[in-house]
């Protein structure tokens, strides 16, 4: 496995995967404009790709007209697209997208937190794990291959892949437990109570990296989560998109879907840019700013694929 970290990457993770492709590609992504994929996808199409493309219908703030646009240029790449299936999308008071951002060969696969536009290569802080792990590419490819038919994923992923609302709440938890030090990166905080206590409890030894642009609400949980001892760092550059959680021994990278990471030069190599992230002076601790926040209110983990 290879962590790639935006915006100093670029999209060439990304690329590199649809161009390696002899059979098929899979992609499934919240939104698609990158020029770079399209134009990927276009290319391995033209060389006898089957490529299947899966986006979320409903995209949060996007007109249907723009989702109409969106569909027909990556159906001009000759890929066979399909929105997500009628569970993964809102309506009335259920919250659902299909947030995840993944894309497999049948030998490789690149998992991580960017949507695939222009601000996740350049403007973001993402990460994308790149892995040629059998068990973790048959996975995801079985995920792939279950939403494409509006089933469920057979259990047995659950082994190889954090996937939501399947087994993330129960992973992110574990790794919270984790002895030591533990850092986050998140695009939003929310509330979901088994998580907030699990925070609560890790109290001095969490480290969290959060956009200065958080909601009034995730500013209160964020605020409150300090009087527990929870360090907080809000940043404005780069953009703070990342959903990541890492700690001594294993570490999290992915959005609806994502990976458990073991690996000690990988873990090293995250928890550093989120330090340097903790240390800039992007923008001031949380405490400084939001001292007078109190209440908590409602809401956790954007890492959901459905609600």
């Amino acid at each position: 496995m290879h962590i790639f970290i935006e915006p100093a990457a670029g999209v060439s993770p990304v690329t590199h995967v649809i161009q390696s492709a002899r059979h098929t590609v899979k992609l499934n992504v919240y939104l698609l404009d990158d020029q770079h994929i399209l134009r990927a996808l276009a290319q391995a199409h033209a060389r006898g790709v089957a490529v299947q493309v899966m986006v979320e219908g409903k995209p949060y703030g996007m007109s249907a007209v723009k989702v109409q646009q969106e569909l027909r240029r990556i159906e001009q790449t000759g890929a066979v697209v399909k929105q997500a299936p009628p569970r993964f999308e809102s309506s009335g008071h259920h919250y659902a997208f299909d947030h995840g951002k993944w894309v497999c060969t049948m030998h490789e696969c690149a998992i991580g937190t960017a949507n695939y536009s222009y601000s996740a290569f350049h403007r973001n802080r993402e990460y994308l794990a790149v892995t040629r792990n059998p068990y973790i590419v048959r996975a995801a490819n079985a995920v792939f291959e279950a939403d494409w038919d509006n089933r469920h994923a057979p259990q047995w992923v659950d082994k190889y892949l954090v996937l939501s609302p399947d087994n993330s709440a129960a992973t992110l938890q574990q790794l919270l437990q984790q002895p030591g030090k533990v850092y986050v990166e998140s695009e939003e905080l929310g509330y979901y109570e088994p998580i907030m206590h699990q925070m609560e409890a890790k109290g001095k030894d969490l480290y969290m990296v959060l956009p200065s642009s958080l909601s009034a609400s995730d500013k209160r949980n964020a605020a409150e989560l300090e009087k527990y001892g929870v360090h907080i760092h809000l940043i404005s550059s780069p953009y703070m998109h990342a959903k990541a959680i890492i700690g001594d021994k294993y570490g999290f990278i992915g959005s609806e879907m994502g990976v458990v990471i073991k690996n000690p030069e990988i873990l090293h190599e995250v928890r550093e840019q989120i330090q340097k992230d903790y240390m800039s002076d992007s923008d001031r601790p949380l405490s400084k700013m939001y001292a007078s926040l109190k209440s908590m209110v409602h809401r956790f983990i954007p890492w959901n694929r459905a609600s």
